[in-house]
């Protein structure tokens, strides 16, 4: 039976002194804890967009596909496995000129894959290459890491222990104590990582050694509401 409870059944118990007064609230130090941990990211998702616009459906369709073929050929050749693509994105749509009538030109095919990059030393290598073998979009890149879970955990766990050590430091402040932990509530954070443009990727066929994407740190954070007994 949790506190609020029991303290509700000693207010209502018949024979006690004073029953007409109201119980006393509950004597509590509130404090909120936050934490921030920073972590270097170990693996990438880029989109890398393949479009093509024929005088009909079906080249255009095609002429996707085939691009497409070689992208993936291309990312199996620089060591991503299968599992670590996906479509995100297929469409095939026609393009109307509404100044002849309402007449169809041309039709637009269009295919988005999402790539995870497990080795960023790869990641300019396998950008390059696809866009080598007809890709001519690429979305952006985010940058995840594989142990996300350990890094929340110990985020979450600081935040604890620096809402107890504001507690501890309010109270004493008042000449009291702090006593059993009341109640715990975490405060949901916003997940987020960086992303990287590639608005303006070079098409040149010979570059620099060094490479062109900067991977920077994740922060993870945690926030916790923790009340405790004041003493």
């Amino acid at each position: 039976m949790n506190k609020l409870a029991m303290a509700a059944l000693v207010c209502l118990a018949p024979g006690m002194a004073q029953s007409q007064q109201l119980c006393a609230p509950p004597k509590i130090v509130k404090t909120t804890g936050t934490a921030e941990v920073k972590v270097t990211p170990d693996r990438a998702v880029i989109e890398i967009g393949v479009e093509r616009q024929s005088a009909t459906a079906k080249n255009a369709k095609a002429a996707v596909d085939e691009a497409s073929r070689k992208i993936l050929a291309a990312l199996k050749a620089h060591g991503v496995e299968d599992k670590d693509v996906q479509t995100a994105y297929l469409a095939l749509q026609p393009m109307i000129d509404y100044r002849k009538g309402l007449r169809i030109t041309n039709f637009t095919a269009t295919q988005s894959l999402s790539v995870t990059i497990r080795n960023l030393s790869e990641l300019d290598n396998v950008m390059d290459a696809v866009i080598s073998t007809g890709a001519n979009r690429i979305d952006g890149v985010e940058y995840q890491s594989s142990e996300l879970r350990k890094y929340k955990d110990q985020a979450r766990d600081e935040a604890a222990k620096a809402a107890k050590e504001k507690a501890l430091a309010l109270a004493l402040a008042l000449g009291n104590q702090i006593g059993k932990t009341y109640a715990i509530e975490e405060v949901q954070q916003w997940e987020g990582s960086p992303m990287a443009g590639l608005a303006n990727v070079a098409l040149e066929q010979t570059r620099s050694s060094a490479p062109s994407t900067a991977p920077g740190q994740l922060t993870v954070k945690a926030s916790v509401v923790v009340s405790f007994d004041l003493l």
